[in-house]
């Protein structure tokens, strides 16, 4: 009995050590992980409309259910020279996430930040798919846009998403012609 009651002290210490361990390096790595995802959003970002500053909108996306934010791309004299939609569609597999930029009512690009599907979507392969939204100005253009093939779903989801951001664009932002 009295080496049992040994044993579970020791246990008790070795975890309370482990624990304390794995709190001190997360209060560590806490700052680095944070600016490290920053950097990552930032960078996705420019890719779809250039080296801007961008600020949060705080913006009805009621009825656009894959907007996850917007973001408005400022000047150096502060004026709104575009707007990037983070998006994130269901694909085949998973969610399919995305960034799509839009400057003078149109679509600049669009890049996929994050999937789960079928290989090829997000690595060079998909590039000639996403390049045929550029230049786009209506949501059902973009509806229109032809499917990679053998990732029919896959591409759907990005479809009805750049679709949602020029919608909400020219309906709640109002950039852009009217339909």
């Amino acid at each position: 009995m009295r080496e049992t009651v040994k044993l579970g002290v020791r246990l008790m210490l070795f975890a309370l050590a482990a624990g304390l361990l794995l709190a001190a390096v997360n209060a560590f790595t806490a700052a680095p992980i944070a600016r490290n995802a920053q950097l990552k959003a930032d960078a996705a970002r420019v890719a779809v409309i250039g080296e801007y500053a961008f600020e949060p909108l705080q913006t009805d996306t009621s009825g656009y259910d894959a907007i996850v934010s917007v973001y408005a791309a400022l000047d150096e004299g502060g004026q709104t020279v575009g707007y990037v939609y983070e998006l994130s569609s269901r694909g085949y597999a998973g969610d399919v996430a995305l960034s799509v930029g839009i400057r003078d009512g149109a679509v600049s690009a669009v890049s996929v930040s994050g999937h789960t599907e079928t290989k090829g979507l997000g690595t060079a392969e998909e590039a000639p798919f996403l390049a045929r939204f550029t230049g786009i100005a209506r949501a059902q253009e973009a509806q229109d846009v032809d499917a990679m093939s053998g990732a029919t779903v896959s591409s759907s989801a990005v479809k009805g998403a750049v679709s949602q951001a020029l919608a909400h664009a020219r309906d709640v932002l109002g950039v852009g012609e009217v339909e």
